[in-house]
């Protein structure tokens, strides 16, 4: 049967909220890429977590132990719930006591000896793991021996070691009335449970329905590339070591394979093969390739080419040539637009045609005709499955909330689109 949740006043959460407010301004100014990660994550109090929790949108707080903790120590669990999100805690380790342990471990050594920040007592540190990666402690701990379920500390790291330790033991946003104590619930998976508030500084909970594992990693992924690009047009402060592996990690993968990349969204975009026709309407814009006739089509992919200067021959030669082996894959129609601040032209091919090599354009760059050339083919009746974007992503984009086409953006530099994908590739190599 579930506690009864004490009764927090509203001045308990205004002062907490207000020491967190404190905590962020201070990661921005001293730390400022931990701090420009941690302004992704929203601010929510609840009585039933014993510390801090993040579900990798927000930052559940016991506002009462944020009102007993120094400002230091608010500081250190701010960045200690942000680099859960960060190390990509939600789908690297099990969502239960024994990952969330694995994950401490991990990053309170990275953030042990940040000035001006303080470890809370029951928080886990051990010299065993240092540099060592969150799956290699998770294999280390798994070969323990168990041991019996005490508080590790004053407070206790893990809820339900004792029935009432904590305010609420046993509930987690989101758990209901589940039966049973302990670090996981009756017929949990690794990386499936509903994850558990292990004390100490904090850990990270099942996230939100509509964020699923693959897509945490995504927005994490894009805040970590935001985060560096305001750094470096900054100037401000270094990238931390631990954030530059990760760094590493995905600007590598995107260099290499980012023709592999576009060809899979090509392929899981293009839609199932059914009859539609389009309107007989075209754009007046100037060179267009009207297609052959055809009733029986595949989805069309649009393909636009950055016309405005910013993308080496090289690339953009490349960037061509792949559009046909897209098409050619799946037997799709392929769409293509030069576009710089407006559409430039429009080319649309079958099966083994190419549009001339070099794009036409050479203005400011401006995203959104291209894409409101998509919504009025969308309204006419044309069946399109995914855009491809090929660009520096220096321009005005569209409102986010305006777009419902899959889109990939391929970019020569660090930006990062305000929606859909965005895979960086290195430009004239």
């Amino acid at each position: 049967m579930n506690a009864v949740q004490p009764v927090v006043s509203p001045a308990t959460v205004r002062a907490a909220q207000l020491k967190i407010d404190k905590a962020r301004w201070w990661a921005l100014t001293n730390v400022p890429f931990y701090g420009s990660l941690a302004s992704n994550l929203a601010d929510g109090f609840d009585s039933s977590i014993a510390t801090a929790a993040t579900d990798g949108k927000k930052i559940l707080w016991n506002p009462t132990k944020v009102i007993e903790w120094t400002e230091e120590e608010v500081r250190f669990v701010l960045l200690h719930e942000t680099l859960h999100c960060a190390h990509d805690h939600f789908s690297r380790l099990p969502l239960n006591a024994e990952g969330n342990k694995a994950g401490d471990y991990a990053i309170n050594w990275i953030l042990r000896n940040i000035p001006g920040t303080k470890m809370p007592e029951g928080g886990l540190l051990d010299a065993r793991f240092e540099n060592d990666a969150e799956e290699e402690i998770l294999a280390a701990l798994r070969k323990e021996p168990e041991e019996p379920e005490e508080p590790e500390g004053p407070e206790g790291d893990e809820p339900g070691d004792q029935p009432g330790d904590q305010p609420g033991d046993g509930d987690q946003p989101g758990d209901g009335d589940q039966p049973g104590k302990g670090p996981t619930q009756p017929g949990d998976q690794p990386g499936k449970g509903k994850g558990r508030d292990p004390g100490g500084c904090g850990g990270f909970i099942e996230p939100a329905p509509d964020k699923p594992d693959s897509t945490l990693k995504e927005d994490w992924e894009r805040n970590i590339l935001q985060a560096e690009f305001v750094r470096n047009s900054t100037s401000q402060g270094d990238c931390p070591a631990d954030m530059r592996r990760i760094l590493d990690r995905i600007t590598a993968v995107s260099e290499v394979d980012w023709k592999q990349e576009t060809a899979d969204f090509v392929k899981t975009v293009v839609s199932a093969r059914s009859d539609w026709s389009r309107s007989t309407r075209r754009m007046a814009t100037a060179p267009v390739i009207y297609p052959r006739r055809r009733t029986d089509s595949l989805g069309t992919i649009v393909f636009v080419r950055d016309s405005s200067g910013s993308v080496s021959d090289k690339t953009m030669a490349e960037f061509t040539g792949l559009i046909a082996g897209a098409a050619a894959d799946t037997g799709c129609e392929a769409l293509v637009f030069d576009a710089d601040a407006a559409v430039q032209a429009e080319y649309r091919l079958s099966q083994g045609e190419l549009p001339p090599l070099e794009p036409v354009g050479g203005g400011g760059t401006d995203f959104r005709p291209a894409f409101a050339r998509v919504q009025e083919l969308v309204e006419e009746g044309e069946k399109i499955a995914g855009l491809v974007y090929l660009t520096d992503l220096y321009g005005t984009e569209p409102d986010a909330g305006t777009v419902d086409i899959p889109t990939l953006w391929l970019c020569i530099n660090e930006q990062v689109g305000g929606f859909g994908r965005t895979v960086r590739i290195k430009d004239g190599l």
